[in-house]
């Protein structure tokens, strides 16, 4: 359910405080800081309305607020304001970019370090692959009466095989019906381009489960396309009062090994076009679920490419860090299609 204007307003501001000073926000705070014209009895009354709808929460040491996990979500989802770079701060990255040479290997070490110097935080970019996995063609055939095997063909000539529980009995006939549909429909595309569902037609349980086992299966398979990032600015991240407690900086260390990191990357958020946010408990278990992914492929459809994108914690300048991450992710493009010599 949306919040309220004056509960959003409020919302994004404590979130906005919060990411600056690193420091729980109270409600006299916010109406002086913030001059919001009206009471600190009103600002409480609203803050304890976001404590329950779970945007904010409440640190045992202090009487201020922060953000939630949630609370961070609907901020950068609903609130946070569209951030473009400054025509300065594009020139000064493009500028880094010319200097260096025509070489694959200095470009994503350079968006690393970029990324790592402008945002304070841990920087990860993978080696551009030419391999996108693509659908050629699937087949689904009857185990049991409830039970199907979907082998599935990608473009690198890998063959694939899931094995699906349905709720309901189906046999032979309607598997190969479905699968002659769905190799019309999916077949030669990636899970991004896979055709969406405006919701007026219901799919079935047994398609439902046939797509959602398909898209899995080729959202692993691109996964384990990626080789292990290139990191920089772990040394910057550590700097920040989230990782001061020595446990929790070894656990950040852990969680930002290269290998580890490569498994962490979350395959279905980057499965689309454009700039993904993964935050907090969305990561997989770990030191991930205190930090929070901001991440783009990079490269032209269907040729070589890769991901870029920054780790840090929740406590993230969202709206920069996206149009940071936009920015060397359109860069890096541009100078893969000049190296390959692509035209639109």
């Amino acid at each position: 359910m949306p919040l309220s204007e004056r509960r959003a307003r409020i919302l994004a501001l404590i979130v906005d405080d919060f990411v600056g000073s690193a420091q729980p926000v109270g409600s006299q705070s916010l109406v002086e800081r913030h001059q919001l014209g009206l009471s600190s009895a009103t600002v409480r009354n609203e803050m304890a309305a976001l404590e329950d709808e779970g945007m904010i929460t409440h640190p045992h040491t202090s009487a201020g607020r922060i953000p939630s996990h949630r609370g961070y979500r609907y901020y950068v989802s609903s609130l946070m304001p569209e951030r473009n770079l400054t025509q300065q701060e594009q020139f000064t990255i493009l500028h880094q970019f010319h200097q260096v040479s025509r070489d694959l290997e200095e470009w994503v070490g350079l968006a690393a370090s970029v990324l790592a110097n402008h945002m304070h935080n841990v920087a990860l970019v993978t080696q551009p692959r030419l391999i996108e996995v693509r659908l050629k063609h699937l087949q689904l055939v009857e185990l049991l009466e409830n039970r199907a095997l979907l082998v599935a063909v990608t473009n690198d000539s890998g063959v694939h095989q899931r094995t699906i529980d349905f709720s309901v009995p189906v046999h032979q006939e309607q598997l190969s019906r479905l699968a002659a549909r769905l190799n019309a429909e999916f077949g030669g595309k990636a899970v991004a381009e896979f055709p969406a569902r405006d919701g007026s037609e219901p799919l079935s349980q047994v398609e439902a489960s046939v797509i959602a086992a398909l898209t899995d299966l080729l959202l692993k398979e691109q996964a384990a396309q990626v080789d292990a990032p290139i990191v920089e600015g772990v040394r910057e991240m550590l700097r920040q009062p989230e990782f001061g407690q020595s446990d929790r900086m070894l656990d950040t260390l852990d969680a930002v090994e290269e290998r580890k990191l490569r498994e962490a990357i979350p395959a279905d958020a980057i499965s689309q076009p454009g700039v993904a946010v993964v935050i907090g408990d969305e990561n997989r278990e770990g030191p991930y679920q205190d930090m929070s992914f901001v991440l783009a492929r990079y490269g032209p459809p269907g040729g070589a490419g890769g991901i870029v994108g920054l780790l840090g914690p929740t406590r993230m300048q969202y709206g920069d860090a996206v149009a940071h991450v936009r920015y060397v992710s359109g860069v890096l493009t541009e100078l893969i299609r000049e190296f390959y010599g692509e035209t639109d």
